[in-house]
């Protein structure tokens, strides 16, 4: 490469910004990423746990890229810095750094699944990451959605044609209040990282100013490409957000019915059970039967559209937004290696 001729005041007032704010900024996102974007047991629930599993399995790629973005930008600063007393002492150096050698490699979709709400309720029920003895709040929905099925499961005993109702709706049990969290904390999380990106943006073409070599156009190429993975990270991020919001109000949405028809339905069943004892069982059993049969089928039909709005957000955001799903098609090399930790941040300078 051409040797440069620069600015040493204009590298050191970059690097410093690079320094002193983005990297901090970028390590406290990604440790703030890293403890929020998992959901509580039970999760998304069991039908679900496959767009979790994606959700999880996409999450990751993006947090492994966002620490090595953080150890990039610091890449970046020292190079200025070096360049810049090389300069000075008009010292002939050269300097080779491979952005994110110290992290590792994102989950794929099967440590995706076995991170899921679903899956940690069996390991990892309380405490730890997952939900807490002080989550009241959690527990209480969480138990009231049980304690639904439960009294549907009751009343299917007594009308058979009612029990596809409890078996889908105990497919659908989820920790709603965590998904609703996680999809407030990622969406606090890209509007931060947007901010972040422009201050990055800022100091790193700001060292460019007095920059008079060619080899300015190989720097250029290094920092935008940094630019570039924390766009495609800001707005995965947010997407993953509004996916977030929208599966949390189809399931509260679910319940919230669900949890309103099922006692009242309980009591009408076993007050017509009552009174079809003796000679109006010939005339009652039937009613039953018939209300049972069409509660059942109503609440297979409401649980099957709720699933389907939900696999059909996740598809809609792959195809619009496509760091969500698929995060093979934003993995320039195709090994699922964050690309950051692939960018060779390196020059000559004299």
């Amino acid at each position: 490469m051409a040797h440069i001729a620069v600015n040493p005041a204009q590298l050191r007032n970059a690097a410093k910004g690079l320094q002193d704010e983005v990297a901090p900024d970028l390590k406290t996102q990604a440790q703030r990423l890293e403890g929020s974007y998992r959901i509580s047991p039970p999760g998304f629930g069991t039908v679900l746990s496959l767009l979790e599993a994606e959700y999880n399995a996409t999450i990751s790629y993006h947090l492994q890229n966002l620490k090595v973005a953080g150890e990039s930008v610091a890449a970046v600063a020292n190079g200025l810095i070096t360049t810049a007393t090389a300069y000075d002492r008009a010292e002939q150096v050269n300097v080779d750094m491979t952005a994110g050698a110290r992290v590792g490699d994102p989950d794929g979709w099967g440590s995706g699944w076995t991170d899921t709400g679903l899956a940690r309720t069996f390991y990892q029920p309380l405490d730890g990451d997952g939900l807490g003895w002080g989550d009241v709040d959690q527990i209480v929905a969480l138990g009231t959605q049980l304690a639904a099925v439960a009294l549907a499961v009751s009343t299917a005993c007594l009308a058979p044609g009612y029990l596809p109702a409890p078996i889908t709706a105990a497919l659908l049990v989820a920790d709603g209040f965590s998904i609703v969290a996680t999809s407030r904390d990622l969406s606090a999380i890209s509007s931060t990282l947007e901010s972040v990106a422009k201050e990055f943006d800022t100091y790193a073409n700001g060292a460019t100013a007095g920059w008079e070599d060619t080899s300015v156009v190989e720097y250029r190429k290094v920092v935008t490409e940094i630019g570039r993975e924390l766009g495609q990270m800001t707005k995965a991020l947010g997407a993953a957000g509004t996916m977030l919001t929208a599966v949390a109000a189809l399931i509260g949405a679910f319940w919230l019915a669900f949890v309103a028809f099922t006692l009242p339905f309980f009591v009408t069943i076993l007050e017509l059970t009552l009174y079809s004892i003796g000679p109006q069982a010939a005339v009652l059993q039937p009613i039953i039967q018939g209300l049972s049969t069409l509660a059942g089928q109503a609440w297979l039909t409401a649980s099957g559209t709720v699933i389907t709005i939900c696999v059909a957000t996740g598809t809609l955001i792959l195809g619009v937004v496509k760091e969500w799903s698929n995060f093979q098609r934003f993995d320039e090399q195709g090994d699922s290696t964050p690309d950051l930790k692939q960018v060779k941040i390196e020059w000559h300078s004299a």
